[in-house]
């Protein structure tokens, strides 16, 4: 439960950090092409990307450190590739019942579909485009194909599994997103140049 809060906590960071240049940006783009908008709007798309870079800050960015006053970014000490599809159900079963080990089914299963999440649900309630199924998933399935290439290089895991969990996530989200009445959904996507 630890890591899961100091996960949090380190996402949290960073999306508070990026928030002025969200709304400043939005600002910036509203009165420059005259949008109309609405404020329940505006606090979805500033959520969504706050979610976007605490999403990056957990999987691409490398770790800081201050040790000594000499800040030093660190890579990942290992590098674990996954291939073979669906290794994390029986690894998170083995861990579960023989060691009665509950994070690796907190973080890799659970954590991997909450993640994405919020891409499948918040793409089309916030941009009309992706209002079909296979552009808010498939976004979703190309975002978690282009995290898993990105920490390669950085000595850090990259999972096939990662892949169809956090895809099924995105698809959950889209659901939620499907089943909010239209009224709640048109009150999201108003965006007209006036």
């Amino acid at each position: 439960m630890d890591s899961i809060i100091r996960y949090i906590q380190d996402m949290g960071f960073y999306m508070v950090l990026i928030l002025p240049g969200i709304i400043a940006v939005r600002i910036f783009q509203i009165k420059r092409l005259k949008m109309q908008t609405n404020i329940l709007r505006e606090f979805g798309i500033t959520l969504f990307f706050m979610f976007l870079v605490g999403l990056l800050s957990q999987t691409i960015l490398p770790a800081v450190s201050s040790q000594g006053g000499e800040v030093k970014f660190i890579n990942g000490n290992h590098q674990a590739i996954n291939l073979e599809p669906f290794r994390v159900l029986t690894e998170t079963y083995n861990a579960i019942k023989y060691l009665d080990l509950w994070q690796p089914f907190l973080i890799n299963f659970v954590g991997n579909i909450v993640m994405f999440f919020p891409i499948g649900f918040f793409l089309p309630l916030l941009w009309g485009k992706f209002g079909r199924a296979w552009r808010a998933i498939g976004t979703a399935f190309l975002i978690s194909v282009a995290i898993e290439i990105l920490q390669l290089p950085q000595m850090r895991s990259s999972d096939v599994d990662d892949l169809w969990l956090n895809t099924l996530g995105a698809c959950i989200g889209y659901i939620v997103y499907k089943s909010l009445p239209n009224m709640v959904k048109k009150s999201f996507n108003i965006r007209q140049i006036g």
